[in-house]
């Protein structure tokens, strides 16, 4: 399984909240809550059959896919963090504000190293860290 098949349906989902709650803001001009309708509807078009996969692994065992979720959204950030760091550093060297460049820095820099930390320590006790997911995931 791939990561978009296991994490399509959470995405999607979480998506679907924050699109509802943003529905509720009353600042923002109708024009923005439709395009923010549109894109969620094109994407759930592209993702449909990943997405329909996910729903029914979830009625066959929510346990084991929620286990599955926590896996792959590792797998995700390690991703993400490939490809934000170049963008992230052209965006800096183009910022025009100083500010904005003392916020990200700091708030990148240190989001990664947390993440190597927490993955080093994932690689290192992934046996004893999967059997306490079990347990408490799988057992009750």
């Amino acid at each position: 399984m791939t990561l978009l098949e296991t994490l399509a349906f959470p995405v999607l989902f979480i998506w679907f909240v924050g699109l509802l709650l943003t529905f509720f803001r009353r600042d923002l001009e109708p024009h923005w809550k439709f395009f923010f309708f549109l894109v969620f509807c094109f994407y759930l078009v592209q993702f449909f059959p990943e997405f329909w996969l996910g729903v029914t692994r979830w009625k066959e065992n929510p346990k084991g896919e929620v286990l599955q979720w926590i896996s792959a959204m590792g797998n995700s950030i390690y991703v993400f963090l490939f490809f934000l760091w170049p963008l992230v550093l052209i965006r800096i060297y183009y910022s025009a504000s100083n500010n904005l460049s003392k916020t990200l820095i700091p708030a990148l820099a240190y989001g990664t190293v947390l993440y190597w930390a927490l993955f080093f320590l994932w690689t290192l006790y992934s046996k004893e860290f999967n059997e306490w997911l079990h347990q408490i995931f799988a057992n009750k």
